[in-house]
């Protein structure tokens, strides 16, 4: 068991010395399934809902039913990225264990964690520093093209580092099964496609209804 310290240094330390430290943990062999949760569960009271409590303050809304849909809104996410972050992890273990690859799937899941809970956290921050500016900048009467400018900025730092967490995620797989990087690309490149595929179906499908209802209400 990891204290929040030497989590959130383990955080760092893979982003920063390119996953180094995955070389390290890969040896762990106690850090399982539970310390991946943890790693999971951190960044959801670190940045979504101070995130969520900003939006509070930004709007000026303190209805009772308005922290209610916020406290919803906070326990439907922590849901729902332990529900993609498990089906990922199932799909990247099968791809692995076909591949040849002999570590638990509790030791995957903590490895994932360990890339995708940082990856989180810089995504959220930046989204929070974006609309921190945007409301300074339209307070003080900025062009909407200078704010669009700042939005488009904010939306290529923060799918840069989701490419780099992919490339983090190659290192710390690679660490753990050792089966080189061509597999461990394969490994979580696999479940990715199924898992946006599955987004983009769900997607298609909610806005197929919709335009079904618009059409019989016109």
């Amino acid at each position: 068991m990891l204290t929040f310290k030497e989590r959130t240094d383990s955080w760092n330390d893979m982003m920063l010395t390119q996953g180094k430290i995955a070389q390290e943990h890969a040896k762990r062999k106690e850090l399982g399934f539970n310390d991946g949760l943890e790693n999971f569960g951190t960044p959801i009271l670190m940045t979504y809902l101070p995130l969520a409590l900003l939006v509070l303050i930004l709007s000026g809304n303190f209805d009772l039913i308005y922290l209610a849909a916020l406290l919803f809104s906070l326990a439907a996410t922590a849901l729902g990225i332990f529900l993609v972050s498990f089906s990922f992890t199932l799909m990247a273990y099968a791809v692995a264990k076909f591949l040849g690859g002999k570590a638990k799937m509790g030791r995957l899941y903590y490895m994932v964690s360990l890339v995708a809970a940082p990856t989180f956290v810089f995504t959220i921050v930046i989204n929070i520093a974006v609309i921190l500016l945007k409301s300074i900048m339209e307070a003080m009467s900025f062009p909407l093209a200078a704010t669009g400018i700042l939005q488009l900025a904010g939306d290529a730092v923060a799918i840069s580092v989701t490419l780099y967490g992919f490339y983090l995620l190659t290192l710390a797989i690679d660490a753990l099964y050792k089966f080189g990087r061509k597999k461990s690309v394969a490994t979580w490149l696999a479940p990715t496609i199924v898992l946006v595929s599955v987004g983009a179906l769900l997607f298609a499908t909610v806005l197929l209804d919709l335009l079904k209802f618009l059409i019989r209400t016109l």
